[in-house]
């Protein structure tokens, strides 16, 4: 576990045969949130360390930003050690998790949607990450500035608890059709991403941002 900045944890793997990291990051505000219930296997090495930090309080949220292992896999270990959390997801993932035999809360959001509860003030943008150009989402926490990327901003190497400085235009107009293959919804992506203006960008893989 690092701590990032204030109230920001992640929690990584980094696997060598691959050169590839895989984070989760808890918000440990109020609410707090968990970006990326990360696999089963995550999940269930995570919750001690999560308890600790929470000190005691729930788990509000976990973001799923789109039907991976790596960002779904985990939700019924947490919700099993946090009955009470509640999973941020696109609408396919809404559709999907119940038919995976997960009965826990949803709360289904779109592009363009605020989420707003006490100390969380978040903005979605819908991500086209899944199967057959499928709607997943991203989302920035409008109060921290903290951008949670998913695999949008993947970049290969051992990223545990590291950060690079970047330009938040140059990052988001580079992305190309290895990320997003579909030409139209590239673009409306970087579109809806040009109107945000993160301070931090959380990346599912690699090096964090640092777009101060």
């Amino acid at each position: 576990m690092n701590k990032l900045a204030d109230d920001l944890y992640q929690f990584s793997i980094y696997i060598p045969p691959m050169d590839f990291t895989i984070h989760q990051y808890l918000l440990a505000t109020q609410p707090s949130i968990l970006f990326a219930a990360g696999t089963a296997q995550q999940a269930h090495a995570i919750i001690p360390q999560i308890r600790e930090v929470l000190g005691g309080r729930d788990l509000d949220y976990v973001l799923v930003s789109h039907m991976e292992s790596d960002e779904a896999g985990g939700v019924f270990e947490l919700r099993r050690a946090f009955p009470n959390v509640k999973v941020i997801c696109g609408q396919l993932a809404a559709r999907e998790l119940p038919g995976w035999g997960y009965d826990g809360a949803l709360v289904p959001v779109q592009g363009g949607q605020v989420l707003q509860d006490d100390g969380l003030d978040l903005r979605i943008v819908d991500y086209p990450a899944e199967v057959h150009d499928q709607m997943g989402i991203v989302a920035l926490d409008q109060r921290s500035g903290l951008f949670y990327s998913a695999d949008l901003f993947l970049r290969f190497g051992n990223g545990v608890g590291k950060t690079v400085e970047a330009s938040w235009e140059d990052e988001v107009r580079a992305i190309d059709a290895q990320r997003v293959p579909n030409d139209a919804l590239r673009s409306q992506l970087q579109e809806s991403l040009l109107e945000l203006s993160p301070r931090f960008v959380a990346v599912g893989h690699g090096f964090c941002l640092d777009c101060k």
